[in-house]
């Protein structure tokens, strides 16, 4: 098994429990056959007892996965992707925007808390802060940001991903949910946001070409307030993770960003990489 399995790295402290399932399953392997991996060890039996504990909702992972064909690897255009995420909602709304929370919804309220908790830390939101939340899914991000800013936008290409966050969050009067259709952010005038959050939302639109990103950045760049700061969590998940990270760096650079944070890894539940830039003028 090589240094960088999910399982060893999961057992050397560098990954979590959590993470290390979803990894093993987006590698296309069952329940049974993690269990088989993992009995295999003497020191594994911590991460047995977490595997036996989670056995349904792992089941439930993997069949939206195969059901709305959600691929970390295939190149789609946004109505391929807008798709694949209206049917992983109707399956598994917490999986679907988090694969690594394996659809507990315990879970996944603990990693977005780390999420919010790390804003606060960094000094990204406050209470007169609004925030564009791009790709917002099912609004788990803007519902815990809710009582510490003045205002969340959240957006997403998936129907049925805005219609859950309606559903869910229907009493935050500071809540707004859109549809949008994930070619720009031509729709929103300049200087409104003092964050532009994007929590697994980039490595999607490298799926659907690297121009999509450099547009999202540019608009970025428009919408946000003077010294506004556009916050990527997770940047992409393609085979050359360094080439597309410089690609980005060089066109926010273009747009008057300057990088304040490269593929930091602050949180423990969640292995996501977070690029912080700020703007410059």
């Amino acid at each position: 098994m090589s240094a960088d399995h999910p399982i060893e790295l999961c057992l050397e402290g560098q990954i979590s429990p959590p993470v290390m399932v979803a990894r093993l399953v987006l590698e296309g392997l069952s329940v049974s056959e993690i269990e088989q991996r993992l009995s295999a060890r003497a020191d594994a039996k911590n991460l047995l007892r977490f595997l036996a504990a989670h056995a349904n909702y792992i089941q439930r992972l993997r069949v939206m996965l195969a059901a709305a064909g959600i691929s970390h690897s295939d190149s789609a255009d946004l109505a391929a992707i807008a798709a694949r995420f209206d049917a992983a909602a109707g399956f598994a709304p917490e999986a679907s925007v988090a694969a690594y929370s394996l659809g507990n919804p315990s879970l996944l309220e603990a990693m977005t808390s780390e999420i919010v908790s790390w804003l606060e830390d960094q000094r990204l939101i406050g209470a007169g802060a609004d925030v564009l939340d791009l790709g917002c899914g099912i609004g788990r991000v803007a519902g815990a940001l809710a009582g510490r800013v003045r205002f969340v936008l959240g957006i997403d290409i998936s129907t049925a991903m805005i219609a859950e966050a309606r559903r869910r969050y229907s009493d935050h009067s500071n809540l707004r949910f859109d549809v949008t259709t994930g070619e720009s952010l031509r729709h929103l005038p300049d200087d409104t946001f003092d964050l532009v959050l994007a929590v697994d939302t980039f490595p999607y639109m490298f799926q659907a070409g690297p121009a999509l990103v450099h547009t999202h950045v540019e608009e970025s760049a428009r919408v946000l307030r003077r010294n506004g700061a556009l916050v990527i969590m997770n940047l992409t998940y393609g085979p050359d993770p360094f080439n597309d990270a410089e690609l980005v760096n060089f066109w926010a650079a273009e747009c008057g960003f300057q990088l304040a944070q490269k593929a930091v890894r602050p949180f423990n539940l969640w292995d996501g990489a977070v690029f912080v830039f700020h703007l410059a003028h």
